[in-house]
């Protein structure tokens, strides 16, 4: 795996505040940081490898509008509790990379990274498989 530098959030040749994706594009090792990018799912390897029953989870949010057309709360939006699994750990039985699940509210911990959330999570805290 290569070794990531810090990249800095300012574009130095003009001085413009810049988000962490577009730094990333002036940085030397761009070449070498856009081959962590998987060709086939089109999602970075976030770079967190879950230990023991740990899963590392991408959470979707939840659509705005029902498939009827009728708007959904913020607090509706919130309960619904689905993520995507990125990884797992070594000890981890029932999901596998790529399964969509439901997990248990206030459960794990949440990561920002690259504007992306993410959870890190126990596996006996997911409670089903999403199948469709």
């Amino acid at each position: 795996m290569v070794a990531l530098a810090r990249i800095e959030p300012a574009d130095r040749r003009t001085s413009r505040k810049m988000t962490p994706f577009v730094a990333l594009k002036y940085h030397p090792d761009y070449a070498t940081i856009s081959s962590l990018v998987d060709k086939e799912s089109k999602s970075m390897s976030v770079g967190i490898k879950p230990l023991a029953a740990m899963v590392l989870l991408e959470i979707e949010k939840a659509p705005e509008t029902t498939a009827g057309g009728l708007l959904l709360p913020e607090e509706a939006r919130d309960a619904m509790n689905v993520g995507r699994v990125l990884a797992v750990g070594p000890d981890a039985e029932h999901v596998a990379e790529g399964d969509r699940v439901i997990y248990r509210n206030y459960s794990g911990t949440t990561i920002e990274w690259l504007g992306i959330e993410y959870l890190l999570i126990k596996e006996e805290d997911l409670q089903a498989k999403v199948t469709n």
